[in-house]
């Protein structure tokens, strides 16, 4: 073997083994890819079953808020619309998520799971609705009832404030929770269709 041929072989050695440390370095960089994106679609998955786990201490929440209707004194009408509320709002719930489960999340089929996924976000999005129309006819109706009783400005104000911060702490909770809600299920989505491309 002369010389020439020496350093070929050697430069052929060198590449394999740049090959193979790359492909380790790969491998390995593939590995942290998987748990890293694993890891956070974990976390989406809990934060978008959030809302349905909430339920029973949403509806703890609503029999505090119906009491204390009772204990300031408010009027009938008050605490119904608070009970009309949880009637229509937790089965909401129940319905925005039918048919979809956790478990299919990480192990069904990934066009199948999306298009579940995609149906849950219109859901979620038509109950968002629902509620904000809720909260404005319930404030005008208050607004309107209030006006027309013969009660002391100062009695009038202190229940108009009790009112106001009622539907803005509610509807300020909601927007904070559907906004990150529908960002997990938008990512939950692009996970899907990543892992989906990878498969191909």
């Amino acid at each position: 073997m002369n010389k020439e041929e020496f350093d070929i072989n050697q430069e052929l050695e060198q590449m394999r083994q740049d090959y193979a440390d790359l492909k380790e370095r790969f491998d390995k960089q593939q590995i942290v890819n998987d748990y890293l994106m694993q890891k956070a679609m974990t976390s989406d998955v809990r934060r978008l079953f959030l809302s349905k786990k909430s339920v029973p201490a949403g509806i703890a929440l609503t029999i505090v808020a119906v009491v204390l209707c009772y204990v300031q004194g408010f009027d009938w009408w008050v605490p119904l619309a608070v009970i009309i509320f949880g009637l229509i709002f937790f089965p909401g719930v129940l319905w925005v998520y039918k048919d979809i489960r956790e478990d299919e999340i990480y192990n069904g089929d990934i066009l199948s799971t999306t298009g579940t996924l995609l149906k849950f976000k219109k859901r979620y999005i038509a109950l968002v609705t629902g509620i904000c129309i809720y909260f404005f006819a319930f404030v005008v109706a208050a607004t309107v009832y209030m006006t027309s009783l013969t009660i002391s400005p100062e009695l009038m104000w202190r229940r108009g404030i009790i009112i106001a911060l009622l539907c803005v702490g509610t509807l300020a909770l909601e927007y904070i929770s559907a906004r990150r809600l529908l960002k997990s299920c938008d990512d939950i989505i692009q996970r899907l269709q990543m892992k989906e491309d990878d498969q191909q």
